[in-house]
């Protein structure tokens, strides 16, 4: 009787251990952005299969906590100290805004961004070789982008032609040194430009109800956290205003932009898994370079070109990556 109860005793008491160490085992994961779950679908699919790449499995040995600014950058504050709240083992971000907000949140819990423009300028990192702190990751590199978006309008736009530059309050590109240069791309591509700047959804639609009367030859959007949360609200209104789009995602260009010159974002989340992966496994952010893209793609959608009457120069065409028809 005796040797009976010593062993339910003994069970008893290794089943909740044993309970622990499978809860110990589950890793906290945060996940912030600007965007919503439609949004961002697709990369949200491509980082958990870069995680299961490196043996890290929803339910199994980790757990991720989500969180969404729906396309309204002012909830990124509060989002982030939630997350912080949510104890997470290390965080994902993507966009200089939401990766500003979440270092502010945070100085301890390591930081991994899937995207960002100019996080050396932006002040996300120290440099990109010893990033220091607690955020690593991936750099977007869209600061590049608008002077080689104005170069695509200027191959399609009669000389001296007007276009629309419409851009994300809260991006880099709205002010300082990237606003500059944007400016004197604009001189040098020999065009005339009208600037547009929009913080939220009703911005975007005051902005294309203005554009709608100026008739622009087409409407160049550099990235921006918003503009990816709203991109596809943003191509449609544009296609209903008979606008043609040259954008920083490839996915507009699937969606009916005219244009893209892009980095591969899908990419850029599954690799961000990497960094996760190593951080779970006890590196340091500070000392994980940021890693930069090797590969921009240019995306045409002759379609719509078609649709607007624009010719798209052979020259043009023989460059591009990808050519949707």
């Amino acid at each position: 009787m005796r040797r009976r109860e010593f062993v339910f005793a003994a069970i008893a008491c290794v089943a909740p251990c044993a309970g622990a160490q499978a809860a110990a085992k589950l890793r906290r994961i945060g996940w912030l952005t600007g965007g919503s779950p439609k949004s961002h679908a697709k990369v949200l699919e491509a980082f958990r299969r870069g995680l299961r790449d490196h043996g890290w499995v929803e339910g199994q040995n980790i757990v991720l906590e989500l969180r969404w600014a729906e396309g309204d950058m002012t909830k990124l504050p509060a989002l982030a100290e939630d997350l912080v709240r949510s104890r997470p083992d290390v965080i994902l971000t993507a966009a200089t805004p939401v990766n500003l907000a979440m270092k502010k949140a945070t100085f301890t819990i390591p930081i991994v961004m899937a995207s960002g423009a100019d996080p050396v300028g932006s002040g996300v990192v120290a440099s990109l070789a010893r990033p220091g702190g607690n955020v690593t990751g991936l750099s977007g590199f869209y600061e590049v982008t608008p002077a080689k978006m104005l170069e695509l309008a200027a191959a399609v736009v009669p000389q001296s032609g007007r276009v629309a530059i419409l851009l994300d309050a809260k991006s880099p590109f709205a002010h300082g040194s990237h606003r500059d240069e944007i400016e004197r791309a604009v001189k040098s591509s020999g065009l005339r430009a009208e600037y547009f700047e929009a913080g939220s959804a009703d911005d975007l639609t005051r902005a294309f109800s203005a554009m709608g009367r100026s008739r622009p030859a087409v409407v160049v959007v550099p990235a921006g956290s918003m503009v990816f949360a709203l991109g596809e609200q943003i191509v449609k209104t544009a296609t209903e205003r008979n606008l043609a789009l040259i954008g920083s995602f490839e996915e507009w260009t699937e969606q009916g932009a005219l244009m893209s010159y892009a980095i591969s974002l899908t990419e850029s989340y599954r690799r961000a898994a990497s960094y996760v992966d190593k951080i779970l496994r006890g590196a340091k952010p500070a000392d994980l370079p940021i890693e930069q893209p090797t590969r921009l793609t240019l995306a045409v959608n002759l379609k719509t070109a078609r649709a607007f009457g624009i010719a798209i120069p052979p020259a043009l065409l023989a460059r591009a990556d990808r050519v949707i028809d």
